[in-house]
């Protein structure tokens, strides 16, 4: 232990980030709030750049000039300070705050180089999709590229286990300050940071019979692919006999 620190503190549950829109009635005075509250946080905005990234995707027939993006640029603000564009993301876990272009424009930045694999119009279809993992060492690469391609809307994420050095050999997106935390929140938090606006929902007791039919959802609700990734034997039964009895397609 160093300084106190534990691996076990509650802000490793945090998994979830927090949207400050300046443009929203109290967005600013909630901001405020919020750096008079965090003295050691750290402060990331880019959102000039990002609004050149969208001036150019929405230009796609020329080329344009330094001048133009500016032209560009200010008629996104429309004469609004650019603090007030877009949304602050406030991430607790790290104490970062990032400006970022908010949900449908920041999507479609993002995923602007996917259009030649994937159409605009499946896009729309993926967004409607929800996807389930259940383990979370193997499971956890599946889901960041889940996430990087953003081929879904929402992910459920169960694993009851949490970080040990062992595991260090198949967690791609794991830091060795992660130690002692849960893997489905960990995996939480690596999402939110490449992606704040994909829903992310955690099971961190893993997967049981009490809570199965919670995760696979019901009817409307269900989950559209299942994905199993976990070493119990039990859990492995348990979630293809619920998956058929939902009448899950395989």
């Amino acid at each position: 232990m160093l300084l106190g620190y534990q691996a076990s503190e509650p802000y490793n549950s945090y998994y979830k980030p927090v949207y400050y829109r300046l443009a929203e009635s109290g967005g600013q005075e909630r901001l405020r709030e919020l750096l008079s509250k965090t003295p050691s946080i750290q402060i990331y905005d880019t959102i000039e750049s990002q609004l050149s990234e969208l001036a150019k995707i929405n230009n796609p027939q020329k080329q344009l000039t330094p001048d133009e993006y500016k032209v560009e640029v200010s008629r996104y603000l429309d004469g609004k300070d650019s603090n007030d564009y877009g949304v602050w993301v406030y991430y607790p876990w790290s104490q970062k705050l990032v400006h970022l272009l908010d949900e449908e424009e920041f999507v479609k930045v993002r995923t602007s180089r996917n259009l030649y694999k994937i159409k605009p119009e499946e896009l729309e279809v993926l967004k409607t999709k929800k996807l389930g993992i259940i383990g979370l060492s193997v499971g956890q690469s599946i889901a960041m590229t889940i996430a990087t391609e953003r081929i879904c809307g929402a992910l459920y994420l169960a694993d009851f286990d949490t970080v040990e050095l062992c595991n260090m050999n198949r967690l791609s997106n794991c830091n060795v300050y992660n130690l002692g935390a849960s893997k489905a929140i960990i995996t939480a938090q690596k999402i939110a940071e490449l992606d704040p606006f994909l829903e992310v929902t955690c099971f961190t007791e893993g997967i049981t019979a009490d809570n199965i039919d919670t995760f696979l959802g019901e009817k409307d609700t269900k989950l559209d692919i299942l994905i199993e990734e976990c070493d119990s034997i039990d859990v492995k039964i348990l979630s293809r006999v619920k998956a058929r009895e939902k009448e899950f397609r395989w």
